[in-house]
C-alpha cells in the first residue's frame, strides 16, 4: 500500500503542474484554487448539551474519543495539503462539519496554521448538528459579505437541515460569489426524500436569481453534496433555471483515473460532488476564468480501499457503520483552478 501511495502522489504532483493551462497563465496572472470536501462526521469529542445527538461523543455509539478526533484532524489536513499541491489551497470548503470550533482546531493545530487563513461559518439547524464552512487563504480571497440561506419549508415545519453558505468575496479587481451546499440526504429512500432535495434546489435557485437581477454578470461558483446525479430534477432545475445569469455543471476530470465518482455505493460509483458556475465563468473574456478542464476529483490513493465485496475500490471510510476504520471520509474532495487579475496598484 505505501508503494502505490508512492506513486500516486507522483502521479497527481505530474497532474497538478497541468492542470492549470499556460493560455490561462498568460492571459491572467494570477491562479485561486478552490475545492469542496464531504469530511463525514468531522465532529470535536465533546458533549453538547444543546444539540439532541450524541452518537459522536466517548460515551456515544460511535465512541468518538479525543484520539479519533486527533487522526480525522489529521486526515482532512493531508487531504487538504494534498489536494493543493505546491500552490496550497486558496478556499476550502466543507460539508459535515460540527461546528466553528473544529475548523479552528485545524488551523491551529496542523500547519495550515502558518498559511494566514480565515473561517466562515454559521450553526445551522440541522437535528445531528453538521454544517457546512469553509476556510480561505487571506492573501487570495477578500470575503466582505456572509450568510447563510436557510433551507426551508412551509409545509414542513420539522424539517431541519443544513443551510447554503452564501459568501461574496473579492478576487483581483473583481467580485467571486460562492454557494456551498449540503443537499439533504437519500437516508430514508429516493422517492420519500426527494422532495427535501426538490426544496433546496428551489431555493438555490431563487437566491442566485436575486443576485443575477442585481448583477447581470456576476460571477458564480456553486459547489456542494448535492446528494442527486446531474440528471436528477433537482440539479436540473439549478441548471435550466429562467435566471439572468445561465449556470451550468463543470465537467469532471479525475487525478489518477482510479474511480468514475465520488461516492460508491452497492450499485457502483456516483458523483455527487460538484461545482457549476455562471456560464461567464467559461467565456475568454471573462476577467475571472474557470481554467480548462480544471474542475478535478481528487482520487489519491491513499483515500481509496479495496472493495472486497463489489470488486474495485471504494473511499476509505471513517466508520462502516458504528465500526471505526480510521479512514478519511464516505466522498472523495473536488477542486476547481480560478484564474483572474490583479487588482491594479495605485
Amino acid at each position: 500500500m505505501k508503494n502505490i501511495l508512492a506513486v500516486g502522489f507522483m502521479i497527481w504532483f505530474a497532474v497538478c503542474s497541468e492542470t492549470v493551462s499556460g493560455q490561462a497563465i498568460a492571459n491572467k496572472e494570477r491562479v485561486l484554487r478552490i475545492g469542496f470536501y464531504n469530511s463525514e462526521n468531522y465532529f470535536d469529542p465533546y458533549v453538547d448539551s444543546t444539540v439532541n445527538y450524541h452518537e459522536f461523543e466517548p460515551d456515544g455509539n460511535h465512541h468518538w474519543t479525543p484520539a479519533r478526533y486527533h487522526i480525522k484532524r489529521q486526515h482532512i489536513f493531508k487531504v487538504i495539503t494534498a489536494m493543493g499541491g505546491w500552490h496550497g489551497m486558496d478556499i476550502m470548503a466543507f460539508a459535515e462539519v460540527e461546528n466553528r470550533f473544529v475548523l479552528e482546531d485545524l488551523l491551529k493545530n496542523t500547519p495550515l496554521g502558518t498559511e494566514k487563513y480565515g473561517i466562515i461559518h454559521f450553526d445551522s439547524p440541522d437535528h445531528r448538528g453538521i454544517d457546512v464552512g469553509l476556510i480561505y487563504r487571506k492573501s487570495g480571497f477578500h470575503p466582505f459579505y456572509a450568510r447563510p440561506v436557510p433551507v426551508r419549508s412551509a409545509k414542513d415545519h420539522d424539517l431541519k437541515t443544513r443551510d447554503i453558505l452564501y459568501v461574496k468575496g473579492r478576487v483581483g479587481r473583481d467580485t467571486l460569489q460562492l454557494f456551498i451546499n449540503h443537499w439533504p440526504s437519500r437516508y430514508g429512500g429516493l422517492m420519500a426524500t426527494v422532495s427535501k432535495r426538490l426544496l433546496a434546489a428551489r431555493i438555490l435557485c431563487r437566491v442566485v436569481d436575486s443576485v443575477c437581477k442585481r448583477d447581470h454578470n456576476a460571477h458564480i461558483l456553486i459547489l456542494g453534496d448535492f446528494n442527486e446525479t446531474i440528471t436528477d430534477k433537482g440539479l436540473q432545475w439549478v441548471l435550466h433555471a429562467d435566471t439572468t445569469c445561465a449556470i451550468i455543471a463543470l465537467p469532471p476530470h479525475f487525478d489518477n483515473g482510479l474511480v468514475k465518482g465520488t461516492i460508491r455505493s452497492t450499485s457502483g460509483w456516483t458523483i455527487f460532488d460538484r461545482i457549476l458556475c455562471s456560464k461567464n465563468l467559461v467565456t475568454e473574456t471573462s476577467r475571472i476564468l474557470v481554467v480548462d478542464k480544471s474542475f478535478h476529483i481528487f482520487d489519491a490513493p491513499f483515500l481509496m480501499e479495496n472493495d472486497e465485496k463489489n470488486m474495485g475500490l471504494k473511499p476509505f471510510r471513517t466508520y462502516q457503520g458504528f465500526k471505526w476504520q480510521g479512514g478519511f471520509s464516505d466522498h472523495l474532495p473536488v477542486y476547481v483552478d480560478i484564474a483572474f487579475q490583479k487588482p491594479a496598484k495605485p
